[in-house]
């Protein structure tokens, strides 16, 4: 197996582990035949010029009786490696959200969240000492990790104008506007599609993001951060 082809299994094996990992967590796992598939696949990303990966999956899960969503993805840039999950009720408002970020192997960033009654608590550890944050949740919250491509199917799920979302890496609360710009043509894996084009801004500038009808993530932009996310195949192709 060539190296390239070893780093693609190694990074998808640490996504279903960790997906394995928040089901887990404080709950009896789930039955195989009740978890559904709702998007997994991988992006090509570029931040600032870099190019790199991002292998995800995003099932619905029954966990402690109750339906949930769980999105995990594993982004590997040059020698940096990200891990994120984060499990929400299916309305998308968040229960559990952890990220671990390593450079050439050592553990540089870790934040984990953890809902408990009407709050989200958050902790955060990098190489500038830990932080810890309390967020007073209302209907319609998120988590949105901006780095995760995967993650921006959570801005959509509702259909909402005005999202308001916790941003763990900057640990923040901000109001997103969703506008939507109807349907245009973008090219997919060499395959031209019909896709819906949003404008998502908040404080900090304007994104642009692309889905499927079904709200699957195709490609975002976000000039801010410097990151194009393009989809490498459609959903649901193999």
């Amino acid at each position: 197996m060539n190296p390239g082809a070893r780093l693609r299994v190694s990074s998808i094996m640490r996504t279903r582990l960790l997906l394995g990992m928040m089901l887990l967590a404080t709950a009896a796992p789930p039955l195989a035949a009740q978890v559904a598939v709702v998007d997994e696949g991988s992006f090509t990303v570029t931040v600032a010029g870099r190019t790199g990966r991002e292998d995800f999956r995003i099932v619905r899960a029954p966990v402690n009786g109750a339906m949930t969503i769980v999105a995990s993805g594993t982004a590997v840039l040059g020698s940096a490696r990200t891990t994120v999950a984060l499990r929400t009720d299916t309305t998308g408002a968040p229960i559990v959200y952890q990220l671990e970020g390593r450079e050439g192997g050592e553990v540089r960033e870790r934040i984990t969240a953890q809902v408990a009654r009407d709050r989200l608590a958050t902790r955060s550890q990098t190489g500038r000492g830990e932080s810890a944050r309390e967020y007073f949740l209302h209907d319609g919250m998120i988590i949105l990790d901006e780095g995760a491509a995967h993650q921006y199917y959570f801005l959509t799920l509702l259909g909402q104008d005005t999202v308001t979302a916790v941003l763990p890496r900057r640990n923040v609360v901000s109001q997103f506007l969703v506008i939507s710009r109807g349907e245009e043509p973008i090219e997919i894996a060499g395959t031209n599609v019909v896709a819906r084009h949003y404008a998502v801004g908040d404080a900090a500038g304007e994104r642009q993001l692309w889905t499927d009808a079904q709200g699957r993530v195709l490609r975002v932009e976000a000039p801010m951060l410097g990151l194009v996310a393009v989809r490498d195949a459609l959903p649901g192709s193999r």
